[in-house]
C-alpha cells in the first residue's frame, strides 16, 4: 500500500468516526428532549368536598417527572377554572405530594397538588381502624397524628413534619416514635389515606 492510500484510508476512517459521533449526539439529544416532556396528565379529584389535582401514574422514583410536576404547580401559583359547587373559582397551590399507586409488585407513583383555600380545613378528624400494636383509632389535627388503643392510650404520635408514609397493600406510618401498619378495607380508610398523603411525606417501605 502506498503512503497516499494509507493517508486516504486514515482520513476516511476519521470521517466515519466523526459521523458516528454526530449521529450519537443527535440521538442522545432527542432522548434528553423526550425525557423532558411530562408523561402525566392531571384531573381534579376530591377529598370530601375539597378539590385537589391528581396526576396519572408514572414510573416509581422518576425524579424528572416529579420535578416537572413541582415546576408546573409551584407553591402559591393560581389554578383557574376549578368547579366548586355552582362556582368556578381560581384556587392557589399550597403543597404538592407523592404517593404510591397500583401495579404491585411493580408499583407506580402519582403526584397531587392541594389548594391553600382548603389547607387544614379537614381537622380535627378521627378514624376507627384495624392496625397493629393494639391501635383502635387514628386522630388527625393541626399538630399531627395520634394513634390510640381501646383505652385511649397514645401508641404512636408525632407532627406532620416528621410523618413518613407508604401506601401499599396497607398504610404504613413511620416517625421517630416507631412504625404502625393500618389495614385496608375499612370505612374511612380512603379518606385517612388521602389526608396522610396530603400532609405526610412518601417513603417507600413496602418492597
Amino acid at each position: 500500500m502506498s503512503d497516499d492510500q494509507g493517508i486516504l484510508l486514515f482520513l476516511g476512517a476519521g470521517v466515519v468516526v466523526l459521523a458516528l459521533i454526530v449521529v450519537i449526539g443527535v440521538a442522545s439529544g432527542r432522548r434528553k428532549k423526550k425525557s423532558g416532556i411530562a408523561s402525566w396528565r392531571v384531573t381534579v379529584d376530591w377529598i370530601g368536598d375539597q378539590p385537589y389535582l391528581s396526576s396519572s401514574d408514572v414510573v416509581l422514583n422518576d425524579a424528572w417527572q416529579w420535578k416537572q410536576f413541582q415546576e408546573r404547580y409551584p407553591i402559591g401559583s393560581p389554578v383557574d377554572s376549578i368547579h366548586v359547587g355552582d362556582e368556578t373559582r381560581t384556587l392557589h397551590i399550597s403543597r404538592v405530594s407523592q404517593s404510591l399507586r397500583a401495579g404491585w409488585p411493580l408499583a407506580k407513583a402519582g403526584f397531587t397538588a392541594y389548594f391553600e383555600e382548603y389547607e387544614r380545613s379537614e381537622f380535627p378528624v378521627a378514624f376507627a381502624v384495624k392496625a397493629d400494636r393494639g391501635i383502635a383509632e387514628v386522630r388527625l389535627d393541626d399538630a399531627g397524628v395520634r394513634a390510640v388503643d381501646t383505652s385511649g392510650a397514645v401508641v404512636f404520635s408525632g407532627p406532620w413534619s416528621t410523618l413518613l408514609f407508604s401506601d401499599g397493600p396497607d398504610l404504613i406510618l413511620k416517625n421517630d416514635t416507631g412504625m404502625i401498619h393500618i389495614a385496608d378495607g375499612q370505612s374511612g380508610y380512603n379518606e385517612l389515606e388521602e389526608l396522610v398523603i396530603k400532609y405526610g411525606t412518601l417513603k417507600q417501605l413496602h418492597f
